[in-house]
């Protein structure tokens, strides 16, 4: 009989290791820490900008292209450099008033009604950005590096007025002369943006949908022959911005996995 206890006692205890172990093994999840990629992204974008402010009274909407580089760190932080072209045609203020005649035609040297066009131009460079990722969901599958995107960011905007002399034969409208016309202006600014940024596993398909406000603080840089004056006050020109970009991104090695037990 004491044999048979002595037995008893240490397959029960065999048994209980094996058990404990095993519910200790199955228990253990084996965790995968994902600390996230750095990575650099190029980016395209395309969308318009709706001038409010002062602006707005100059200018229609504006078409705009650009490009930009933007860094996302490990942790979601985002920091880039960001250029914006402007374009558009929706002149609401008659660049040369003073040279038309009292049917509005201006009369080239020829003597003869001139052909020309005008068209609203700017830019926006340099523009620094900051800002950070936040994943939508705990664990995103899809999307793993993306989700929204909140940035602000500071830089120069600049703009005018571009006359396209077709007729060539209005002399204000020769290279140099027609500056007097463009009122041109520029200043810093500030501006803010939120979006969806997607950057799956993958990488194949990257994009950002964005919008957001940028205000401008500019002034007049050249001498109006309309007014013959050159105004000194401060403008405020803001832009609603909506955009679509394309990115090509440069990833870092995922961090490598960890295995708790």
């Amino acid at each position: 009989m004491k044999i048979i206890k002595k037995t008893s006692v240490k397959q029960c205890f065999n048994v209980f290791l094996f058990l404990a172990f095993s519910f200790i093994g199955n228990a253990q999840v084996k965790q995968e820490e994902n600390k996230g990629q750095r990575c650099l992204m190029v980016m395209a974008h395309a969308g318009a900008s709706i001038p409010k402010g002062d602006l707005a009274l100059d200018y229609g909407t504006y078409g705009e292209l650009g490009g930009s580089l933007l860094y996302k760190s490990k942790t979601n932080w985002l920091a880039g450099l960001e250029f914006a072209y402007l374009f558009g045609n929706g002149v609401k203020k008659d660049p040369v008033p003073n040279l038309r005649t009292p049917d509005g035609q201006v009369i080239g040297t020829d003597g003869v009604y001139a052909t020309f066009k005008v068209f609203q131009r700017g830019f926006m460079f340099p523009v620094l950005k900051f800002g950070k990722v936040i994943p939508l969901v705990a664990k995103p599958i899809h999307n793993k590096l993306g989700g929204l995107s909140l940035i602000a960011g500071a830089g120069w905007l600049q703009h005018k007025t571009y006359i396209q002399d077709l007729s060539k034969t209005v002399p204000q409208f020769s290279e140099g002369y027609r500056d007097g016309y463009d009122r041109l202006t520029s200043g810093i600014g500030v501006g803010g943006w939120v979006g969806y940024l997607y950057l799956p596993e993958s990488g194949r398909i990257n994009f950002q949908v964005e919008a957001g406000y940028f205000q401008g603080f500019t002034k007049a840089k050249r001498y109006d022959f309309t007014t013959q004056t050159k105004s000194d006050k401060t403008r405020h020109d803001g832009l609603i911005q909506i955009r679509l970009r394309l990115s090509f991104t440069i990833r870092s090695r995922p961090e490598e996995t960890y295995y708790f037990y």
